[in-house]
């Protein structure tokens, strides 16, 4: 497998079964791809595996934007590499799917990338990025744009995600409940909201923020979208 080039992204490009962005782009040529690559492949055990990666890259000559593909290339595009290398030796895959959603507010582009992995993970960051000032935009940044204090976005943040949290556990008996340290992990996911959670303006302009929540089987916990001024 060759790394592909960075082909430039005009319009929604449209995925067998994904979308990597939702709509045309409103300063083309803004997005490109590390890697683009789908396909069918058959591991040496006979298991039979379709893959989509695609990893984006900012096209902008600035250093914010060099930080920002750095960043996504370590992390994103080396799990693709991971991939092709054990499709080389014939090795199962662990991830299935590398994604990317471009959304727009003005001249800010903002990034969510995601990826799969065994085990029912994924993987979620995000980027945001200022073509107009060449910088990239950081979460105070965002609700300063907002007029939201800190202190606001936080309370409506964790009321947002303990619903979530319940809403995910209210099949639960109580003794099922206690057994699985409900009430402890709770705890430990509101913990977990603070303003290091990745943000972004999302495709309908509303605050989407990155959130941990804690399982109480499997992995300590997964990713998720929460939309703290979204309510329901």
């Amino acid at each position: 497998m060759k790394k592909a080039l960075c082909v430039l992204i005009v319009l929604a490009l449209m995925l067998t079964g994904t979308t990597a962005a939702f709509a045309e782009t409103p300063q083309k040529n803004a997005v490109c791809e590390l890697y683009s690559a789908e396909g069918y492949y058959v591991d040496d055990v006979g298991n039979e595996e379709t893959y989509a990666y695609h990893v984006p890259q900012i096209a902008a000559d600035t250093q914010a934007a060099e930080e920002i593909n750095a960043e996504i290339a370590e992390r994103f595009g080396g799990r693709v590499e991971n991939q092709f290398r054990n499709m080389e030796g014939g090795y199962s895959l662990w991830s299935w799917h590398t994604e990317w959603h471009a959304y727009w507010n003005g001249t800010q582009l903002f990034l969510l990338v995601t990826a799969d992995e065994n085990g029912g993970f994924h993987d979620y960051a995000a980027y945001g990025y200022d073509f107009e000032s060449g910088s990239r935009i950081s979460n105070e940044m965002i609700l300063e744009q907002r007029g939201i204090s800190e202190e606001e976005y936080l309370e409506n943040l964790k009321e947002k995600v303990q619903f979530m949290f319940e809403d995910m556990y209210s099949q639960l008996t109580e003794e099922q409940r206690e057994a699985a340290g409900y009430d402890e992990m709770l705890e430990k996911t509101l913990g977990w909201q603070d303003m290091e959670q990745p943000m972004l303006i999302g495709r309908f302009g509303e605050i989407e923020t990155i959130v941990k929540i804690a399982s109480l089987a499997g992995a300590e916990w997964y990713y998720h979208l929460a939309t703290p001024f979204v309510y329901g």
